[in-house]
């Protein structure tokens, strides 16, 4: 009795937990909606020095600030070049990633785990390490300035080939086999056998990979430095001046920054999530 009438105390005290933790995490976006949504600058600076009710929510509701990021700013530009370059960077992924994953979990080879230890490694290093030669390399191929650098060296991934690997794994050996003795040959099978199996932990990986171009700023400030492949991200950086900061154009030029990859997320967090768990990292 002493354990059924401790049991709603204690769902009531997990989820006051979960609902803090919640705001904890929608108060910066709401506070950056909120920024964008009003009609003056000086109403950010009145509202943020006291805590009200207005910090959260604007006195006088206005769009304007999103209209002019689009007229005055051409802010289409670079929305437009990031879905490009996270879009292509996602299918390249896939193809490169998966292929890579499958290959790790399905077949034997001569330095396999040597291999594969490098690619976890390689998810290990920071970017900032890597920059540099990174940056020598598109010179010397010639992509610097050109879409293709912004997508080439981010395609290969090590965190997300050693997802597809750990998700592949679980899949048994069996049906492939079958899938040879009838005379299928090794792309047949992952395209037409693997690929309709593996739906999670692919929108899980696009998902991951996209959020990581969308947000990437280090790269595309160094390697694409014209104002023609501007991506988001740095376009945000640029609405900061050397004597005045717009401060509304940021926050709604950061709304729909944020906006665009949670349009994408929230309807398939249910395969995002599925992904995840299927890969062993729900341990």
């Amino acid at each position: 009795m002493v354990g059924k009438k401790r049991k709603p105390s204690l769902e009531i005290v997990y989820y006051l937990v979960l609902l803090l933790i919640v705001c904890f995490v929608l108060l910066p976006i709401v506070f950056t909606i909120a920024n964008a949504l009003r009609y003056e600058d000086a109403e950010i600076f009145t509202y943020t020095q006291k805590l009200s009710v207005y910090t959260f929510i604007p006195n006088s509701f206005s769009l304007r600030h999103f209209v002019r990021i689009f007229t005055e700013n051409q802010f289409y530009k670079p929305l437009l070049n990031s879905f490009f370059v996270a879009v292509v960077t996602v299918v390249c992924g896939f193809l490169i990633n998966g292929l890579a994953g499958y290959t790790f979990a399905k077949f034997r080879f001569r330095g396999r785990n040597l291999l594969f230890f490098v690619f976890l490694f390689s998810f290990m290093i920071p970017f900032e390490v890597i920059a540099i030669p990174l940056y020598k390399t598109s010179d010397t191929l010639g992509i610097l300035n050109t879409r293709l650098a912004l997508i080439l060296p981010m395609i290969g991934n090590g965190m997300i080939v050693f997802l597809y690997r750990q998700f592949f794994q679980d899949i048994p050996d069996s049906i492939i086999e079958s899938a040879v003795i009838d005379g299928a040959g090794t792309l047949h099978t992952f395209f037409r056998l693997i690929v309709p199996l593996s739906k999670p932990i692919i929108i899980s990986a696009s998902l991951m990979t996209f959020i990581q171009q969308w947000d990437s700023f280090m790269w595309p400030l160094v390697a694409a430095s014209t104002k023609n492949l501007k991506v988001v991200q740095v376009a945000i950086a640029e609405f900061t001046g050397e004597n005045f900061i717009d401060w509304t154009l940021i926050y709604a030029a950061t709304t729909l920054a944020i906006l665009i990859p949670a349009l994408l997320l929230l309807p398939l967090q249910k395969y995002y999530i599925q992904g995840i768990a299927g890969t062993g990292l729900k341990e």
